[in-house]
């Protein structure tokens, strides 16, 4: 379990938004104003203004604090030699790549993402929601939540996965099999 603790799965749900979309799209970014056109256009229109309003680009840059901490851990284990200028200089130039360049290539896929998995009723419906004031005030929070997903491992770690373990290692028991965790 050493991998929850040294932060790479929480840097992994921070960065999910980001490294989810370019796993589940068979179309690379060159592509997607193609792939765009095998939907309806409204949705699409919908999905694209619901993308704008998501703003992923300022979704990531708020969420780059707590998504830095759990990078830091780990930049610094396996480059101890690393000065603090030339960490610096590996984060201006990681997150600058990732979330400023990458941006529009993020709101593309998310675009695209939207259109495979929900109707365009409830496209409209979200993008309505998160243009209200209050929806825009919970995406404001959105990265603070992101930023937490650590604390969630945390509690995975130490007592959901113990739990589940113990059980599915009791029920094998039962069936005569004595498993070792």
């Amino acid at each position: 379990m050493s991998y929850l603790r040294n932060g790479t799965l929480g840097l992994l749900a921070l960065c999910g938004a980001a490294w989810t979309p370019a796993l589940a799209l068979e179309a690379a970014p060159d592509q997607f104003e193609q792939k765009l056109q095998t939907f309806d256009p409204a949705a699409v229109a919908a999905a694209r203004s619901y993308a704008r309003v998501f703003d992923i680009k300022g979704m990531m840059e708020k969420s780059m604090p707590a998504l830095k901490q759990a990078l830091l851990r780990q930049l610094k284990a396996k480059n101890p030699a690393l000065s603090d200028p030339q960490i610096d200089a590996f984060f201006d130039a990681f997150f600058r790549g990732a979330f400023i360049d990458g941006a529009p290539v993020l709101e593309q896929a998310t675009v695209i993402i939207m259109l495979e998995v929900l109707s365009k009723d409830e496209i409209v419906a979200l993008n309505q929601f998160y243009s209200s004031p209050i929806g825009r005030e919970i995406l404001g929070k959105m990265p603070v939540v992101m930023g937490r997903m650590p604390e969630l491992m945390a509690v995975m770690e130490k007592y959901v996965i113990p739990d589940a373990l113990e059980a599915a290692r009791a029920t094998m028991k039962k069936g005569g099999v004595d498993v070792r965790i």
